[in-house]
């Protein structure tokens, strides 16, 4: 055996060149610092550790491992104590530092337990790291620190951690842990006023890439264009690029800010596809990026109506399993929006007030009071406007809505948030309706209506479809005296016209399940046909009187018998859609009523025992 490591050995170099680098030359086959000639090094020294009772022991398993007999360590807690199989050395006396104390700070911070968690991080530091009576590695602690703070929304800690930390790393020369601290504290000063002014993360070959993403969502609160936020997500990449220690959670927290961004650009298939990448290549409990991007999934599938499926990518255990009391208050308010935003949509206001709300998960404390203001100035952005515009235009104010609606358009075409400008392009058409500029309402829709209908949001583009058969029909009527009945022909066509996108409107809210908006759908419809059938009618009329002559009879006999058929199946289809009426009208009524189900108080649940759960864990 002992001949045996001292030809191993021999493929390794005893020592580094004179700049500190493994040399690779002569009869030497492995690197000194590779992962196998580092394993040879272990064993090497392991085995010229062992006394002589553990190298009979070694020996006698490797002679049961030859013969194929049961050979294994076997060690008893007693026979690594005592020198009884390796002989003590002068280090193995010494008192080292443990991870366990760590491990259990992070399991504090899991469930919340913030005094255990300070407690365990203290320990941890406490420990020998070196032979000197100053560990050195005090303004790790007090970044570690701060960092537990400004997660726990104690910026007034945070912030007096981190400039003691900064101040022992400038001491000690510790370049990278003052680079950290000054990210940090840029974070605690308030941003400017205006967009594009903030202060943001010092960008250098050692910052990390998890920093210049912090700015990508600062930028995002505070108005900045989205071209601006991906600039600093290719700052990002370039850091990560830089630097040889680029860990995988920030690239997969690239991908996630990638679909973010995409889904504020209106490009649904590349957000899908960077979502799908970070849920294909992590595992439940890795980090942030995961969590998020099964929230956003699932956020996607409730605006499509599918509620079920929003629910199974929500409740999977994969999606809830190693959640920290953080992660997990974000997750139930999604698990509770997505039942909220289907009730909403159904006007189930009974289960809204009796289960929903009463049932709503607690939110997150309030960030600490700092002397100034800490959170970032949030701008008067397209979806405020766009929401505060909605309910005027519900009220009939659509003077007073037409102000919002032009702000939320400037904005979203300023920070290129297409999803939200084409919401408010609709929006601007359906007050144009109400001003009497229908001609101008279908002109401005159409200019956006192939990407709503290539675009993912099925509510968006039901609204704009509905919309745009409105604006035809008006128009027929607006662009000639308003008073004036425009010819049965002109009438008919356009009326013929707006039917297919009608139809459209019906099929995407009868997909999610908006019961009261397909019932204006249908009732739209209906007269629609019914108005087609007085126009067919109508044109048969003014056929009679102008075209029939003797030589004519027989070509308008045929138009006639065209033209009456046309009218029996307007009218036809005009029952349909009455009949059809009152079957959604019965069914948003029995929907509305409905209670909760065991199914839905079995998700309600599941939520509280993972919560439960979440807190038993031991530290």
């Amino acid at each position: 055996m002992s001949q045996f490591f001292a030809d191993v050995i021999a493929f390794v170099p005893e020592r580094d060149d004179e700049a500190g680098r493994s040399v690779l030359a002569g009869n030497y086959a492995v690197e000194r610092r590779s992962y196998f000639g580092l394993f040879i090094r272990r064993c090497y020294l392991s085995f010229f550790k062992l006394s002589w009772r553990g190298s009979i022991k070694l020996l006698a398993d490797y002679k049961n491992w030859v013969e194929g007999k049961d050979a294994g360590y076997n060690l008893r807690p007693t026979d690594r104590d005592g020198g009884l199989l390796l002989v003590p050395t002068i280090s193995d006396e010494q008192n080292q530092a443990q991870m366990d104390p760590y491990e259990r700070y992070e399991n504090a911070v899991k469930i919340g337990d913030i005094h255990s968690a300070i407690e365990n991080l203290r320990r941890f530091f406490d420990q020998q790291f070196s032979q000197t009576d100053e560990s050195g590695l005090t303004q790790h602690a007090l970044l570690n620190l701060a960092r537990l703070h400004y997660s726990l929304g104690e910026f007034q800690a945070a912030g007096s951690a981190a400039e003691e930390a900064l101040k022992l790393a400038r001491n000690a020369n510790d370049a990278l842990t003052a680079l950290h601290c000054n990210n940090l504290l840029k974070r605690l000063i308030p941003a400017s006023s205006s967009p594009g002014s903030n202060i943001s993360a010092t960008v250098k070959p050692n910052t990390a890439p998890l920093e210049v993403l912090f700015e990508v969502a600062k930028g995002i609160v505070t108005g900045d264009s989205l071209r601006a936020a991906f600039r600093k997500l290719y700052q990002s990449i370039g850091c990560g690029d830089a630097s040889y220690a680029d860990s995988t959670e920030a690239k997969w927290a690239r991908h996630a800010v990638q679909a973010t961004l995409w889904t504020y650009a209106g490009v649904e298939s590349l957000a899908q596809t960077h979502e799908n990448i970070v849920i294909t290549f992590t595992e439940a409990g890795d980090d942030d990026s995961r969590l998020n991007a099964l929230r956003a999934k699932a956020r996607r599938m409730v605006r499509q109506g599918n509620c079920g499926g929003a629910l199974m990518v929500l409740m999977d255990p994969e999606t809830w399993c190693g959640l920290t009391l953080r992660q997990y208050g974000l997750w139930s308010s999604d698990v509770w929006k997505a039942l909220f935003e289907t009730a909403k949509r159904r006007h189930q206001e009974s289960l809204i007030s009796d289960v929903l709300i009463p049932r709503r998960p607690p939110h997150p404390p309030l960030p600490q009071a700092l002397a100034h203001r800490m959170d970032f100035p949030h701008k008067h952005n397209e979806v405020v406007a766009e929401k505060i515009a909605r309910r005027l235009m519900d009220d009939k104010e659509y003077a007073q809505a037409l102000t919002h609606i032009l702000d939320a358009l400037w904005s979203s075409e300023y920070r290129g948030t297409w999803t939200y400008h084409r919401l408010a392009v609709v929006q601007l058409a359906e007050v144009s309706i109400e001003f009497g500029m229908a001609a101008r309402g279908r002109r401005i829709i159409e200019g956006c209506l192939p990407q709503i209908l290539n675009g993912d949001d099925i509510e968006i583009r039901a609204y704009a479809c509905h919309t745009l058969a409105r604006c035809i029909i008006a128009e027929s009527w607006s662009q000639d005296d308003p008073r004036v009945k425009p010819p049965p022909a002109k009438q008919v066509a356009a009326l013929e016209e707006a039917i297919p996108f009608l139809q459209v409107a019906d099929t995407d809210y009868n997909q999610i399940g908006v019961y009261t908006e397909r019932l204006h759908v249908i009732y739209t419809l209906s007269v629609v046909y019914h108005n087609i059938a007085l126009g067919v009618q109508a044109m048969v009329t003014e056929g009679e009187e102008t075209m029939v002559t003797p030589d004519t009879s027989v070509e308008w006999a045929a138009d006639r018998a065209a033209f009456e058929a046309n009218a029996k199946q307007m009218t036809n289809e005009r029952d349909r859609m009455a009949e059809m009426y009152m079957e959604v009208d019965k069914m948003r009524k029995e929907v509305s009523s409905m209670g909760a189900d065991e199914e839905l108080k079995a998700v309600l649940d599941t939520v509280v025992k993972v919560g439960a759960a979440i807190n038993r864990v031991p530290p």
